[in-house]
């Protein structure tokens, strides 16, 4: 019999105590049928001690970080900062009040943003397979007949987030390196899919879209009726979720947003229902639109992030899925697009600011501060630091120069790196559900559900509805949910930029009164990534794009 402990499947034995609890041969016996007999049959507690490391990993995979090997950039060390450069080589977001340079102003740019060479395609590459490997670790050991006839609901719980999880992973990689699905086109490559983790294994070309969508929708069934199996205790429900846990409303989630790409409108309407009945709030206006607080006291700014449903997840009721700052979020989305901690100013493009309605309590997430001097907190005390001078159109959808919890004072005081961060929230299953009608023809239900996001988004005292909606006079269904998602979802995941490439819309700044370069326009065909030296170089079979 082979004796072989299943490389990084069995971090959880890692102890002696822990093998006679098991009663198991010791550590250098133990061989693959005895791990699997013991996952097949074992109560939850055996399963937890075998398989819990491995499956309490996949949340940081999901976070992510550190992507490349070398220069380590900031656009690809970890997940908020690549959505936040695809946010900034989009049309919607303006970077800075000046014209900006360096590695930033090149995205900005859209300048070298597709060179199989360079840092970016790698590290978003590497944050794909990274979500895949974690799920195959798991995989290497556990098997459908395993997990189906297993009393334990925790072995159910944990495949279930492993298939969600090499979903997820896959499901970024077509949305980085695969072009916008068409149904017409058969013959469009996907990526290589792998679902065993293994050094050794031969590698692989890449799959065709199809065959890599159908892969993604069979992994999410599964992973979906294995987490409703399982019991709540592992997670397995639709909480507010600020831990980053894989939970179903985040694989209902990652289910909608690949219905949507690959054009299964039915199947993403189903998602968002389930998303929609189980987080049944949105925020309200106080919650959703920034608040300076600076009546008495002496400084022009005062924003705590413990009154934004953006930077306090507590103050969140639509929150599916994200991290608190005590669950490690990564600073990356608040330091690019929070003015007040004295680096950038993103600012909304006036085009889509003019097209927001005045009854839109959401247009006053954009200030016209223009030429208002501002001072960032120091260590030597609260506005004695970076200063600046502020910009028209500057967002405070994500401002706080005091952290969740903290004070006006110094930055030790009002810390304003104490930040929560909402990675999914159920406004854009909303929109998305919209979306999936509108694709389908059905004008009126898309404008009901429209309708339903509008309502919550009115003014004290107003109304706003898809008629009444100043700017969507004459729009189609379809045209109504772009602009609505726009507006909606600015500065968040850079999902301008991947929505523009299923919606063939390109970059075009032409027009613009903020943009700093608005004669820029750069193609639909160019948002799709090539595929990485490193991958290329390596895989003789690889065909690049």
């Amino acid at each position: 019999m082979k004796k072989y402990l299943i490389a990084l499947s069995l971090v959880g034995l890692v102890s002696t105590s822990c093998y006679e609890k098991l009663n198991i041969t010791p550590p250098n016996s133990i061989t693959n049928e005895q791990v699997m007999e013991l996952l097949r049959t074992g109560n939850d507690e055996t399963v937890t001690s075998i398989m819990g490391a491995l499956a309490e990993a996949l949340p940081a995979q999901i976070k992510g970080g550190s992507y490349t090997t070398f220069n380590q950039p900031f656009y690809a060390y970890n997940y908020q900062s690549q959505g936040s450069m695809r946010g900034l080589s989009g049309n919607d977001v303006v970077l800075g009040r000046t014209t900006p340079g360096g590695d930033i102003g090149n995205l900005y740019s859209c300048t070298n943003l597709n060179n199989p060479a360079a840092d970016d395609p790698l590290g978003y590459w590497k944050r794909g397979y990274a979500l895949v490997h974690a799920a195959n670790k798991m995989f290497n050991i556990l098997t459908d007949e395993m997990i189906e006839s297993s009393p334990s609901e925790a072995l159910k719980s944990y495949a279930g987030w492993g298939y969600i999880t090499r979903a997820y992973g896959y499901l970024w990689l077509m949305e980085n390196f695969a072009y916008p699905y068409d149904p017409s086109n058969a013959s469009q490559l996907g990526v290589p899919i792998y679902t065993v983790y293994s050094d050794a294994q031969p590698l692989k070309a890449r799959a065709p879209q199809t065959e890599v969508y159908d892969s993604i929708f069979k992994w999410l069934d599964k992973g979906i009726a294995y987490m409703k199996e399982g019991s709540s205790a592992y997670g397995n429900n639709f909480t507010q979720n600020g831990e980053g846990k894989i939970n179903l409303g985040f694989a209902y989630f990652v289910q909608a947003r690949a219905a949507l790409c690959a054009h299964k409108w039915d199947v993403a309407v189903s998602a968002c229902d389930e998303l929609i009945k189980n987080y049944p709030d949105l925020m309200k206006e106080e919650q959703y639109v920034a608040q300076n607080k600076n009546s008495g006291t002496n400084y022009p700014f005062v924003y705590y992030a413990s009154n934004s449903g953006f930077m306090n997840l507590a103050e969140n009721p639509e929150n599916i899925f994200g991290y608190t700052n005590s669950n490690k979020a990564y600073g990356s989305q608040n330091s690019l697009f929070n003015v007040m901690l004295g680096s950038y100013q993103m600012r909304i493009d006036n085009r889509l600011y003019d097209l927001i309605d005045a009854n839109d309590y959401r247009q006053a997430n954009f200030q016209d501060f223009d030429g208002m001097e501002y001072g960032a907190p120091s260590s030597e005390g609260f506005t004695s630091g970076s200063q600046m001078t502020l910009s028209s159109y500057v967002n405070v959808k994500f401002a706080a120069n005091v952290g969740v919890g903290m004070k006006i004072g110094n930055t030790t005081a009002c810390d304003p790196g104490i930040i929560d961060y909402s990675m999914f929230r159920v406004a854009e299953a909303y929109l998305m559900k919209a979306e999936a009608l509108a694709q389908q023809g059905q004008d009126g239900p898309a404008k009901e559900v429209l309708n339903l996001l509008l309502a919550k988004r009115a003014k004290t005292g107003a109304s706003l509805t898809c008629d009444n909606y100043s700017s969507m006079a004459g729009m189609t269904a379809l045209e109504m949910v772009q602009l609505q998602t726009r507006i909606e979802m600015w500065g968040e995941r850079g999902l301008e930029w991947y929505n523009n490439r299923r919606w063939n819309i390109p970059v075009n700044r032409s027009g613009s009164l903020d943009h700093h370069n608005p004669g820029l326009t750069y193609p639909v065909s160019g948002m799709t990534l090539y595929l990485p030296d490193q991958e290329t170089q390596t895989n003789p079979l690889i065909v690049q794009n």
